[in-house]
This record gives C-alpha cells, sequence and structure tokens, in this order.
C-alpha cells in the first residue's frame, strides 16, 4: 500500500527511547507511512539496530551521519529530501504516540491547502500537558507553551495559533521545503522552531494545533541543555530572534540587562512579507469536518 505520509524521526544515541518511539509508531499509526531515520549517534548499536529493522519492515529510509548535525533544521532538511509524499511528520525520539494520532491532522491538511503546518499535543509523561501551541507577546516578555500544566484532556480541539513546537509536528512539503535555514541560531538552544513558524506563517501558510492527536514527550532526553553556557546560547537566541522579527526594542525595555550580558550578539535583518503582523497571538476554532 502506498504511504500516504513520511515520518521523520531524528536519533542521536539513546538507543532505547529509540526503540520505544520506533515501536510506537508501528503500534498505533493507522495510515501507510515511510519511516525516514536521521541518525548522527556514536553508540555503534543504533545503526545495527536500524538495519535489522529494515529486513523487518520494507518502509524504511535510514541516513546515517558520521558527523553530528549542528541544528535540528539541518535533519529536518535531510528529511524533506527524503520524504515520498506531500506530507512530513517529525516526531523526536523521545516522544511516543498515541493511538491514532496521526488521522485529524492528516484531514487538516487534505481538507485546506493553505495549512502549512499542524502541532500535535504534547503530553508529558505524568499525564500532563507540556504544550499545545506556543504564545508569544510583542516584547517577547511571555514566550511559552499553551495549555502547560493542565490535565490532558483538556484542549483537545483545533485551533490557528502563532506557532507549534517542532518535537512532534505535521508539515506540507510544500511549506516547508527551502524555508527552514540552518545559519541563524544556536543549534538545539531554542527559538528555531518558533522562527519556523513565523517564516512558514509569514509566506502565508496557517499553523495549526491539533489537540486530537497525542504524544508523550520527555524533554531533554536526547540533547541535554541545561549547563550555564546552553543558558547563555538560548539567549543568545532569544536575542537573534527579537532583533530577526522586530520585537527588539520592546525586548531591550523587558531585559534591559541583556546588553550587558550579551554585547556581541548581532542582529541578523531580515525583509517582513507585506501585511505580516508580529506579536500578535492568534487563537481560534478550525473545523476538522
Amino acid at each position: 500500500m502506498d504511504a500516504k505520509l513520511d515520518i521523520l524521526v531524528p536519533t542521536h544515541n539513546h538507543l532505547d527511547q529509540t526503540m520505544r518511539c520506533i515501536e510506537s509508531l508501528y503500534n498505533y499509526t493507522r495510515a501507510p507511512f515511510h519511516l525516514i531515520v536521521t541518525d548522527d549517534s556514536t553508540d555503534g548499536l543504533t545503526p545495527r539496530y536500524f538495519k535489522q529493522l529494515q529486513k523487518e519492515h520494507d518502509n524504511i529510509t535510514y541516513v546515517r551521519s558520521l558527523k553530528q548535525y549542528k541544528c535540528g533544521n539541518e535533519f529536518i532538511n535531510v528529511g524533506l529530501s527524503h520524504c515520498k509524499t506531500p506530507y512530513m511528520v517529525l516526531v523526536v525520539n523521545s516522544m511516543m504516540v498515541e493511538p491514532d494520532w496521526e488521522t485529524a491532522g492528516l484531514h487538516l491538511m487534505e481538507a485546506d491547502h493553505e495549512v502549512g503546518v499542524v502541532g500535535f499535543k504534547c503530553l508529558k509523561h505524568e499525564g500532563w500537558i507540556e504544550s499545545a501551541g506556543l504564545m508569544i507577546t510583542e516584547d517577547l516578555s511571555s514566550l511559552r507553551d499553551i495549555g502547560t500544566g493542565q490535565a490532558g484532556h483538556r484542549l483537545s480541539r483545533v485551533y490557528e495559533c502563532m506557532a507549534v513546537q517542532f518535537a512532534f509536528v505535521l508539515l506540507r512539503k510544500e511549506a516547508a521545503t527551502g524555508n527552514l535555514r540552518e545559519d541563524i541560531f544556536h543549534g538545539f538552544r531554542g527559538m528555531e522552531d518558533l522562527d519556523n513558524c513565523f517564516v512558514i506563517r509569514g509566506k502565508g501558510w496557517k499553523i495549526l494545533y491539533c489537540g486530537l492527536g497525542i504524544g508523550f514527550h520527555q524533554t531533554y532526553a536526547t540533547r541535554e541543555a541545561r549547563d550555564e553556557e546552553s543558558l547563555r546560547q538560548n539567549l543568545e537566541n532569544r536575542e537573534v530572534f527579537a532583533k530577526r522579527w522586530g520585537f527588539w526594542a520592546s525586548y531591550q525595555k523587558i531585559f534591559p540587562f541583556l546588553g550587558e550580558m550579551l554585547p556581541d550578539v548581532k542582529p541578523r535583518e531580515m525583509r517582513l512579507p507585506p501585511n505580516f503582523q508580529t506579536g500578535e497571538l492568534q487563537v481560534k476554532e478550525y473545523a476538522t469536518k
């Protein structure tokens, strides 16, 4: 049966969680799919696992990289180059999906060609919501996941929003291809998924959250990012994002100390499309039928 979507799983060691992720995909995905794996592991075990898995399944493209990927957009772009369908889901290897997770998202893509990105509901393993979309205020004083800490059954609907997490996201290949820059931010230190949504949304595509597709996510499980240098890089990424998208004047008023902490971060200018407004939170209901 021909695949209806591509599923990209990036791996970076931690074979145990990769195996749980892959098992959940084969157990709980209703639509026929093509699995793309981008692997920059150094454990020596992950390549053996996928070599064996390719003997058991005929729908796997395994891409081995001998150098580590520098950012998330790099392996997403590799995945897009191997797509066989118009749609690709990014499922990080620290995610485990729930039954029929992809059904509503695919319907949204097929029903409305203007939909470019569909983010799914990410739950913590305790059952609480991690993310049901992203919201941001004009001064970047509030940049957070919608629904964080709410019970897992909440926000089980579809709405349009500014951005979504890329840990568990459905992309229209046409919307994503050529729009995911690899030279803007410190890799794996935040803001990249938000920037991706701004770029894609700025080109006229809709960004939707779909609470009818669910996965459990173990945060920071693959690429640990909690040390002092990682925090500094995250702050630098925030500053670059603020300058790139016109938030900088307001951001400096809220965080005046950043100029002293990060004196060498230079603005990355980008021409915005006509009538594109930043800093607004758009949440409106979006029919699934």
